[in-house]
């Protein structure tokens, strides 16, 4: 799995409160995109404590569950102000993306047909709904876009498409320029599997 990606603070803040993992488990890769509420220090903590749980769980799991993932961060972040985060597990030889989402992470799977998960609302740590799971076709190639609120929230399909036969990073880099709002964190991550 190839991954770009740009996360910066706020204008103006030393402390990022989003933040971002990748892992490999097995032949799967989990993407996880996390913003955590507010800005500043407070905001960096309830990230960094989501991030440092994600890897924690993975450690101990030998499949990674969504549901229960989050079931842990939601436990993990009773102590802060919250975050609002997706995941998502790639299973490139399987043909399949599992997705979970809770609060206004977006996320966005372009190829041969577009797909846009929805996440439920909720703050994980605070008021966070049952957490649903789904499915969804993937194919070596396709383009995964993962962003937080600090990016305007309609990146326009046509210019993915148009800039996908550039690496992921470019790729993150020219979305970035174009998109990020300054007046928020802000974290683009792009990913995409090698057609073979």
């Amino acid at each position: 799995m190839n991954v770009g990606v740009i996360s910066r603070p706020k204008k103006g803040f030393s402390a990022n409160g989003d933040s971002y993992v990748i892992e490999k488990i097995d032949q799967k890769i989990l993407i996880s995109v996390i913003d955590g509420i507010g800005h500043g220090v407070h905001a960096d903590n309830a990230a960094t404590k989501c991030v440092n749980t994600i890897k924690k769980y993975i450690q101990s799991s030998e499949d990674c569950n969504l549901i229960i993932l989050f079931n842990r961060c939601h436990e993990a972040l009773k102590s802060t102000d919250g975050v609002v985060m997706a995941s998502i597990l790639v299973d490139a030889p399987c043909g399949t993306i599992r997705y979970a989402g809770i609060g206004n992470i977006a996320t966005r799977i372009i190829g041969m047909k577009n797909i846009y998960p929805i996440p439920r609302g909720g703050i994980v740590g605070y008021n966070m709904p049952a957490v649903k799971e789904y499915t969804y076709p993937y194919k070596r190639g396709d383009l995964i876009l993962m962003y937080t609120d600090g990016i305007i929230s309609r990146i326009n399909s046509d210019l993915c498409i148009r800039l996908q036969n550039l690496e992921e990073q470019t790729i993150a880099e020219e979305l970035f320029k174009q998109y990020a709002r300054d007046d928020d964190d802000a974290t683009l991550l792009v990913a995409r599997e090698e057609s073979t």
